[in-house]
């Protein structure tokens, strides 16, 4: 069975990893990385901006000017700033939240880190956080960040995803696996 890239992933991986190769030939990356992780917590902290970035309702030029006020104290590098008009001008700017995460997979894969992304039902204590990164450490190594997200309907239980590996050991899918040996019996 194929696997289906949607055209969203898609520009997102070609805006990102021209951006890293830009930033890597002006040995900025570190820069650039400073900027999207304000972004980032800034957009994830205030749920109006990020309705606002994927509003049909405002142009481009709108949501970068929104942008470019907000961040306007925050020393943005020249790039970061040539980028943002890049995709204005490319009417990409409500991609920005995946072109970021894109640039982020990028840099970690060229550093050899590895990433794994923690789904719970519910949010995890610090105590339960490192737990789990301290077991994932030992069978992974030392390089690993961790990306922890909550979705109610795994019911219980964990999905941990490194690469293209999953390992699910939600309710949710022990009740699936369930219903499908009860049909087959």
């Amino acid at each position: 069975m194929a696997t289906k890239i949607s055209s969203g992933d898609l520009i997102s991986e070609r805006y990102g990893s021209a951006l890293y190769d830009l930033a890597s030939e002006k040995k900025c990356i570190d820069n650039i990385l400073d900027n999207f992780n304000v972004f980032e917590r800034v957009i994830k902290e205030n749920s109006e901006l990020t309705h606002v970035l994927k509003s049909p309702l405002l142009n481009s030029d709108e949501k970068l000017n929104i942008i470019l006020k907000i961040f306007s104290n925050s020393n943005l590098h020249n790039l970061t700033i040539t980028f943002l008009k890049v995709l204005d001008n490319n009417k990409r700017i409500s991609n920005l939240l995946s072109i970021i995460l894109q640039f982020k997979k990028i840099n970690s894969e060229k550093r050899g880190d590895i990433t794994a992304d923690v789904t719970s039902a519910n949010e995890l204590s610090e105590e339960e956080k490192n737990n789990i990164k301290n077991q994932l450490k030992g069978s992974l190594g030392q390089k690993l960040s961790l990306n922890f997200d909550v979705d109610k309907n795994i019911i219980g239980g964990l999905i941990v995803k490194v690469g293209s590996k999953m390992i699910d050991t939600s309710i949710a899918n022990k009740i699936n696996k369930l219903k499908i040996a009860m049909k087959g019996a």
